[in-house]
């Protein structure tokens, strides 16, 4: 088996490492001596962690305990940030006073692993919330390819906050929002979303009476099903906006807008400006 070392991962005593990896292909079982963290943006596939098998697809993140075992199989083209940490960064940056492990009350990251092993080590990002995922990672990646000031005091700052978002939906309990709309359910409006879907259709879906599942649907989200979608699309609108050189016409065929006008109004209530402006 494979065993892989911070001193061969990680640059000039470097305290976090990141790899962004458009080609994942199988790998063989391996362990290493730090902890890693992969957040899947495209894609699916498996991932075997000390031999229970674990299914990911976008929007899903991992966080694999030092001396794991594990393994990942692509099913389809997977698109990841890897991103891996010392064990004593955990030791240094992140147990303090007034900190999500205060709370829990560990005081090492020893106890800590412990707590972590009875936990399931795969959590998900709603829609709504991969844009700030995906920037976090973004910014660590940006702050490790450049020497600039206060390098380390901002990097610590990202490294945390992906940290603690990971932490919160690995250990609090409380939060019923992830539970209240069936994951099938939002994973069907995520790949469906520039089609014609209407509320009646997912409420049959998940043997809801309409008129419920709109009531659920803006207690889970503090907004109507239609806000929701459009909000979906208007977030896909901005991708294409910046990477691709599709005409505003086609993106809004792409998106799944019928009119024209309506789009150009939520586009510029939403974001200030017109989508020429938001491109440009």
């Amino acid at each position: 088996m494979l065993h892989y070392r911070a001193e061969e991962e990680f640059n000039n005593n470097e305290m976090v490492a990141l790899k962004k990896i458009c080609d994942y292909r199988d790998e063989e079982i391996h362990n290493h001596d730090f902890v890693e963290i992969v957040y899947v943006m495209e894609g699916s596939g498996r991932h075997l962690i000390n031999g229970e098998e674990f299914s990911v697809k976008a929007g899903d993140l991992l966080f694999i305990n030092y001396g794991c075992t594990h393994a990942f199989y692509v099913d389809d083209k997977l698109v990841a940030y890897n991103l891996m940490v010392r064990v004593d960064y955990f030791t240094k940056n992140m147990i303090k006073d007034n900190n999500l492990f205060y709370m829990l009350a560990l005081t090492s990251f020893e106890k800590i692993q412990h707590e972590l092993n009875d936990k399931s080590p795969l959590v998900f990002f709603d829609y709504h919330e991969r844009d700030d995922i995906v920037n976090l990672f973004k910014n660590v990646e940006y702050e490790l390819e450049h020497e600039e000031l206060g390098k380390s005091i901002i990097l610590d700052s990202y490294i945390n906050l992906i940290l603690c978002k990971v932490f919160r939906k690995i250990f609090v309990k409380n939060s019923t929002k992830d539970f209240l709309i069936p994951q099938d359910i939002l994973d069907y409006i995520n790949e469906h979303f520039n089609e014609k879907i209407t509320l009646g259709d997912l409420s049959q879906r998940c043997f809801y009476n309409p008129a419920y599942f709109s009531r659920l649907f803006k207690k889970t989200f503090n907004m109507s099903f239609t806000d929701y979608i459009m909000d979906i699309r208007l977030k896909h609108c901005c991708e294409l906006l910046k990477n691709s050189d599709y005409t505003i016409d086609k993106i809004i065929e792409e998106c799944g807008f019928s009119d024209r006008n309506t789009f150009y109004e939520r586009f510029r209530n939403k974001y200030g400006c017109t989508p020429s402006e938001y491109r440009n």
